[in-house]
Formats: structure tokens, C-alpha cells, sequence
């Protein structure tokens, strides 16, 4: 895990109340098209943070150029890709808001002050550690079901949760830097949720907001390649963050095989085996790393929020095994 330090990229001493984050890598497009999104907002103190991955120099001049004179824009280049938890985690560390908002680059606020109604709401509710936005997808005004991640409720109501998704959310900068940030050895998936369980585990609470409301460029003919990484990526990190919040091995033995199970239904078999080789390396790192594993173990107040958030851990051993019978989201 990165360590967590604020940055000093603001050309002055003004405070803002938050820092819009975006990543961006070789869609220069869609990239500015967000920054316009966040520049629009209305009512707020803010600043946006913009860290490039190491995009080709076209593609990463034209962003350039976007940027150049606007001072309330801060832009970061990379030689490489640091991946989503790497690349968040500098961004954030480049300012001092008190809320950090994350907006993919390939999405846009849905009105003017959406930012606005974030910090009342965060204001208003200090036991928040973050809230989750509405994702809705561009083309169609529907919800975005490949970034819906809560079985049991509609998008439409608000609730608790324990997680929130990548597209659209804000993070109370102290319960961020509290838990130590991203962990950047998941590089991509699953980083939300490892994050949002060790700020569950401060004391905080995290709630899906649908009043705020992201439009996601995800095209109505999308499909998700699972065989070219995603698959390897669900499966690696996933078990390698309930290693790490202390999962008993049976329950990780259990979990590696119901992966496979669903691989091999879903005809990427090789990447669940990978996934899980990749996943013991990944947790003898993390036992022979330094860092703090205090902020892993998960107290009993933090287990009881999570089981009453996702009651599907509460199904026996064979009713999870037969859940993985059941094709991989395609999109729609």
C-alpha cells in the first residue's frame, strides 16, 4: 500500500472544499469532456487533479493544451500506468480538499451542481465516509448495469453499503488518509471495496447517494472482455483482499474453486488458475511487507455492517458453489 501525503500542486493558500480527481490515459476525448463537466459546477469550492498514465504524446499534448491557462486545474505525467489504485492514489495526494470526488474519464457530472449537493450532503452527514453516485449510462438514460454492485435494492433508493463504484464517488479526505489509501499492488479491480472496508473499520459508514448522478460513456453494444484480464484481475485481487482482512484458508480454498467453477462455465478457466497463482504471490508480499495490517483486522461492529450490507455471505458452502453456474455480465 502507497503511503498517503498530501501534495503542494496549488498555486496559492486558498482552501477548497474538494478535489475532482481523473485519470487519464489515450482518450484525450473523453478526458476533456470530463474536465468540462467538472469545470461547469456551480456553488463550489473545488479544484480537478488530473493525472496522466502514460498516454501517447498526441493524445497527451492535446490534453495539454486543454488544460494550459485554466489555474484551477492541476495536471500530473506519468512515464507509466500505475493503474487505477496507483494512479487515485496520486491524485488525491495532489490536493487538500476536504472531499475527493472521482470521475472516470470516460464520464460526465449530470448537472451543474452535483458537486454542490456532494459537500452539503458529506457536511451534513460526518459519519460518512464516502458516498456512492448513480451511474447511469450515457447513450441509453438507463441505469448502468455493468456498475450496479448492489443485490437487493433499486437504483433509485438510498441506502448504507459497503462499497461504492469507481465511475462516481466522493471520499472524506480524513477517512481516506486515515486508512491508509488505495492499495496499489491490485492495480485495477477491487480497489474500492478493499478501501471502503478499512474505512468501515475506522467507525465510518458508507452510503449509495442516487441524488447525484453520473453519466457513464459505456456504448449500448459494450461488451466486457473478461478473457483478456478482467477475469485474471476479479479473481487475483479478490482473493488476495480476504487474505488480507483474514478469511480463514478452508473459506480461500472454497473461493479459488468457486472461481474456477464459474471460469470454466464461462470458458476462462486458465485465467482463474492464473488469478489464483498470481494471488499467493500477492499475499506473501503483503505477510513480509512492512506496513501496518492493523488497519486488516476487521472488528466485530465491522463484520456485523458488512453481513447486514451483504447478506449473501450468510448462503451455505453448496448454494455459492452454484451461483458460479451463471454466465459472466456481457453488457447491454
Amino acid at each position: 500500500m502507497s503511503a498517503v501525503a498530501r501534495g503542494d500542486s496549488r498555486p496559492n493558500d486558498v482552501p477548497n472544499a474538494v478535489d475532482v480527481i481523473i485519470l487519464s490515459w489515450n482518450r484525450p476525448d473523453d478526458v476533456m469532456a470530463a474536465i468540462a463537466s467538472a469545470l461547469q459546477q456551480v456553488g463550489v469550492s473545488r479544484r480537478i487533479l488530473v493525472v496522466d498514465q502514460g498516454s501517447d504524446p498526441a493524445n497527451l499534448a492535446r490534453v495539454e493544451r486543454f488544460v494550459e491557462g485554466k489555474p484551477d486545474i492541476a495536471l500530473q505525467r506519468l512515464e507509466k500506468n500505475l493503474g487505477v489504485a496507483g494512479g487515485r492514489n496520486m491524485a488525491t495526494a495532489m490536493g487538500h480538499g476536504r472531499y475527493v470526488v472521482a470521475l472516470d474519464s470516460d464520464a460526465e457530472f449530470s448537472d451543474a451542481e452535483a458537486l454542490a449537493r456532494t459537500i452539503a450532503h458529506l457536511d451534513a452527514n460526518p459519519g460518512l465516509a464516502a458516498i456512492g453516485f448513480r451511474i447511469d449510462n450515457y447513450f441509453t438514460g438507463e441505469n448502468d448495469a455493468l456498475s450496479w454492485d448492489y443485490p437487493g435494492h433499486v437504483p433509485e433508493e438510498r441506502f448504507l453499503t459497503t462499497r461504492f463504484i469507481g465511475a462516481g464517488h466522493a471520499i472524506r479526505r480524513v477517512a481516506f488518509e486515515a486508512a491508509g489509501g488505495y492499495d496499489d499492488r491490485l492495480f485495477f479491480c477491487q480497489e474500492e471495496l478493499d478501501l471502503c472496508y478499512r474505512m468501515l473499520n475506522l467507525g465510518y459508514q458508507i452510503e449509495y447517494f442516487p441524488d447525484i448522478r453520473i453519466r457513464h460513456k459505456v456504448s449500448p453494444d459494450h461488451r466486457v472482455a473478461w478473457e483478456r484480464g478482467r477475469y485474471f484481475f476479479t479473481v487475483r485481487n479478490a482473493l488476495y483482499t480476504s487474505y488480507k482482512f483474514g478469511i480463514p484458508l478452508p473459506k480461500l480454498v472454497l473461493g479459488a474453486g468457486a472461481f474456477f467453477v464459474r471460469g470454466l462455465f464461462n470458458g476462462v478457466g486458465g485465467s482463474a488458475l492464473r488469478g489464483t497463482t498470481a494471488a499467493i504471490g500477492l499475499c506473501v508480499a503483503y505477510t513480509r511487507s512492512p506496513e501496518d495490517k492493523r488497519l486488516y483486522r476487521l472488528s466485530a461492529r465491522t463484520w456485523d455492517y458488512i453481513a447486514a450490507c451483504e447478506p449473501w455471505r450468510r448462503q451455505s458452502p453448496l448454494r455459492k458453489i452454484y451461483r458460479q453456474f451463471k454466465k459472466l455480465p456481457q453488457g447491454a
